[in-house]
């Protein structure tokens, strides 16, 4: 999974479509469900978004860092609900399960998490424009993911972009620290 799969300028929208209903029928077949009802209306949404021309950016979509795309996506994917079924009992567990929206935050995050690892980073260091992989894979304790899942399940693009940005940014920065900025404050 990759940030190009999702953030298609060929195929736009319907191109987004097909990738991330590829990825929740995949993701929930892992969860063992053998059906998944979504919410069409949702799951477009949810794609156009993606190639909306005001991506909350000052520098667009082009510029924007792989955390700025995967909060972007994240918080469409939880504000639009596009997974109408719950989860299977024995794989969320009572406490997720008693969280309003869970489903979509839980498929949301994990998606956005398959596109952080392995993204490409791009600054200036010493006049030259230097490439950083995230090639750790981030990964969270039960007891900080049943917090996340609770904290984001009424999430929306226009209050919780910045502050999702940011919270995927230090993940990926604790398992990828050479990745990470000097540290100065």
């Amino acid at each position: 999974m990759s940030f190009k799969i999702l953030y298609n300028e060929e195929g736009g929208a319907m191109s987004n479509l097909v990738s991330i209903a590829v990825y929740v029928d995949a993701f929930a077949e892992g969860l063992g469900m053998k059906e998944l009802r979504i919410d069409p209306r949702g799951m477009n949404a949810v794609a156009a978004a993606l190639t909306r021309p005001d991506f909350p950016h000052a520098d667009g979509l082009d510029k924007a860092s792989p955390f700025k795309k995967a909060a972007n996506f994240f918080v469409w994917f939880v504000a639009e609900k596009p997974i109408v079924d719950e989860l299977p009992d024995d794989v969320i567990g009572a406490d997720i399960k008693s969280i309003s929206n869970y489903q979509n935050v839980i498929f949301a995050y994990q998606m956005a998490i398959d596109c952080l690892h392995g993204a490409k980073l791009y600054r200036k260091e010493n006049g030259e424009e230097v490439e950083i992989t995230l090639s750790n894979k981030i990964k969270v304790s039960r007891h900080f993911f049943g917090d996340f899942v609770e904290a984001f399940s009424a999430a929306n693009p226009q209050q919780h972009f910045k502050v999702v940005s940011l919270l995927f940014e230090q993940l990926c920065y604790k398992v990828n620290p050479q990745a990470a900025y000097p540290e100065i404050i």
